[in-house]
């Protein structure tokens, strides 16, 4: 009996079907198409060289107090892994609707799985590139301070979490709302001083850069992995969680109310 009652407790059910859709995601993105895992390797790889390349003349003098590469690693991976928890939301229901037959399975199941996912993948992405450098370009990649990193990390990815909930929901809705979420994350980049710190920047521009919530868990991000990274004034966890909490808010009371329509769309 006591067997039988874990068995079918609610939380391992959860578990079992979390499992099992990331193993059919991990298949899906990466055993349908040839190299995948070196794409996605290369994605992040190719941005950071051509930022080198671009910069190549300039980086000693915008950041002596930090390799200009391993600032590129610490704004690129962020983003990428908001950006990517982002769209993969967006595009989950999508891909799973077929599994909604099934009654363990909900959308909100296919959210936490694509989120998982995205963090395993960059996880690796991030120690391979940062190893890399640090083996073959010679550079100091020890982290100053573990715990803090480890935070804002998973404050990014409840960051994404939230805002493609949020999205998807919306896309659910109003299927423009994908190609909006696309233009957007462009700008974003740009926006997110990922490729220039924040220093160089007149103060009157950064003030609304500010507002900018990617930007503060960036650049938070770095202070916390490198010893020497210069502070700047107005850069908080406090705005980019409560920008967080208010998102992850409304994207789940959305989801409340329409749980039934997407397990059906």
């Amino acid at each position: 009996m006591k067997r039988k009652a874990v068995y079918s407790s609610p939380f391992r059910q959860f578990l079992l079907v979390i499992l099992a859709l990331f193993l059919r995601e991990l298949k899906t993105r990466f055993g349908r198409v040839r190299f995948g895992v070196f794409w996605t390797i290369a994605e992040p790889m190719v941005h950071i060289v051509i930022l080198l390349f671009i910069f190549v003349f300039i980086r000693g003098r915008m950041m002596p107090q930090v390799p200009f590469e391993l600032f590129l690693i610490t704004g690129l991976i962020p983003f990428f892994l908001f950006r990517h928890i982002v769209t993969g939301l967006m595009a989950s229901i999508d891909a799973n609707k077929s599994l909604f037959a099934y009654t363990p399975v909900k959308p909100i199941d296919t959210y936490i799985t694509r989120t998982i996912l995205e963090v395993v993948i960059y996880i690796v992405i991030f120690v391979i590139i940062i190893l890399g450098f640090g083996f073959w370009g010679g550079l100091d990649v020890s982290v100053s301070n573990p715990l803090g990193v480890l935070a804002i990390f998973a404050i990014i990815v409840l960051t994404g979490f939230s805002f493609g909930v949020l999205a998807s929901i919306l896309h659910s809705i109003f299927p423009a709302t994908k190609m909006v979420v696309s233009i957007i994350m462009l700008p974003l980049y740009f926006l997110s001083a990922i490729m220039y710190p924040l220093w160089i920047i007149p103060s009157q521009y950064v003030e609304y850069l500010k507002y900018n919530p990617i930007l503060h868990l960036i650049e938070l991000f770095r202070r916390n992995y490198f010893s020497h990274y210069p502070q700047i004034d107005g850069i908080n966890i406090f705005y980019p969680l409560s920008v967080t909490l208010g998102a992850l808010f409304i994207g789940l009371y959305l989801y409340r109310v329409r749980r039934f329509a997407l397990a059906a769309k």
